[in-house]
């Protein structure tokens, strides 16, 4: 280890332009130079393996589930969960973060599918020992598709899209904990990594500090997402197959031709249309105005139409 500090990505091959993005972004926007960007991946292909070691403080390690405990989850995880493919199971390398602190001071982990926009130094300051984001209003039992007895199933859950881990945490027996106990409820499994790992705060008595997601992982959505130092496509809408994310996030993008420079792989561009969103918005701002003044005249309409009716029913009363 020559840097106290690590951010930590894993990823199936077929999201190998994400973590590109992660990366390039990254070195583009953090101020000090003393981390490592770890990245676990699987099934990568080679000109996206040569892109990746272009990029500064990458570091690549090949990473696979064991066979059996693939199968174990393929064929246990519940119907309701959406977890119930081979590369939606890289969901469980968020356990690898915490083996990672062996080798580190500090890790955080974010998911690929992340904007970074301003520096994130910051969010090392959270790991004291563990930070990681609320999952508001969702409980530990939402994590589940039934109860685990001996936990407080009512407790407000944390979601692990983001965490901020520090080396003074038992890493080594919740690395164990965590994948027996994603082994042994397997069949109840709706969000795995995030399940078992809400079961570990509890087992090991962590008190996690709350990442404020409005400034390190902003959902796309939401307004603080403009100025945060990270934003989430956390929903089925990604940047990357949403023209609307896309234009909204023209960064990312931009970051996304970089990426393609270094001869990375591209994604299916077709789902989207990248383009200025200024003439679209002032085409919906000159249909907002048209609407404006289309319910002002129908007022003035309706006005005049009931001043012509008092007068109707004055003159009728006076002929009565």
């Amino acid at each position: 280890m020559t840097n106290p500090n690590a951010f930590f990505f894993a990823f199936s091959g077929n999201l190998a332009f994400a973590a590109g993005n992660c990366a390039i972004a990254l070195n583009r926007h953090m101020k000090s130079n003393d981390y490592d960007i770890v990245m676990f991946h699987t099934r990568l292909e080679e000109c996206d393996r040569q892109a990746l070691q272009q990029i500064p403080n990458v570091i690549l390690r090949d990473f696979d589930l064991k066979e059996n405990f693939v199968q174990h989850m393929l064929t246990h995880i519940p119907q309701e969960s959406r977890f119930r493919t081979r590369n939606h199971l890289m969901c469980f390398a968020h356990f690898e973060a915490f083996r990672l602190l062996s080798e580190y001071k500090h890790v955080v982990w974010y998911d690929v599918d992340i904007g970074f926009q301003r520096d994130c130094s910051g969010i090392f300051n959270y790991a004291t020992p563990l930070g990681i984001l609320p999952d508001t209003p969702w409980t530990v039992a939402n994590q589940f598709t039934k109860p685990v007895d001996g936990y407080d199933m009512n407790r407000p859950a944390v979601c692990t899209a983001t965490m901020a881990l520090d080396d003074s945490l038992p890493h080594e027996a919740m690395v164990q904990f965590m994948y027996e106990k994603a082994w042994n409820y397997a069949d109840r499994l709706f969000n795995p990594d995030q399940a078992i790992i809400n079961l570990a705060l509890q087992e090991f008595d962590i008190t996690p500090n709350l990442i404020p997601p409005e400034i390190f992982s902003c959902f796309a959505d939401r307004n603080e997402a403009l100025t945060a130092r990270a934003v989430h496509f956390g929903t089925g809408n990604k940047v990357w197959n949403n023209t609307n994310l896309c234009n909204a996030f023209p960064e990312w993008y931009r970051t996304h031709l970089e990426w393609l420079s270094l001869g990375g792989s591209d994604f299916d561009q077709t789902a989207i249309t990248p383009r200025n969103a200024v003439g679209t918005l002032n085409s919906f701002d000159r249909l907002v105005n048209e609407n404006d003044l289309l319910k002002r005249e129908i007022s003035e309409l309706k006005e005049k139409l009931g001043r012509k009716k008092s007068l109707w029913n004055c003159l009728k009363n006076r002929l009565s």
